[in-house]
């Protein structure tokens, strides 16, 4: 993720979020790892590198929960590879 020209390494969802079957159409989320600045508001570029699963419904939220921890791993491994 780009933000104001600075590259912060992120993992964006892009689906139909079925672990809470909300009926919505496709939505775009992403967590910037490590971050902690509130960017409600603010205007982002988001660049893709690898994708790292497909999307899945789980049972519950832990499971989710425990799925995006791993997912945050991976990512940070790639990152960290890369040097960013």
């Amino acid at each position: 993720m780009n933000i104001d020209g600075i590259a912060y390494p992120s993992i964006t969802n892009i689906g139909t979020r079925p672990t809470f079957e909300t009926g919505e159409a496709n939505v775009v989320e992403t967590h910037v790892l490590d971050f902690e600045k509130d960017l409600y508001g603010a205007k982002v570029r988001l660049g893709f590198v690898q994708r790292l699963r497909d999307e899945k419904k789980f049972d519950g939220v832990d499971g989710l929960k425990a799925q995006i921890h791993a997912d945050c791993d991976r990512a940070k491994n790639l990152f960290d590879r890369m040097g960013l």
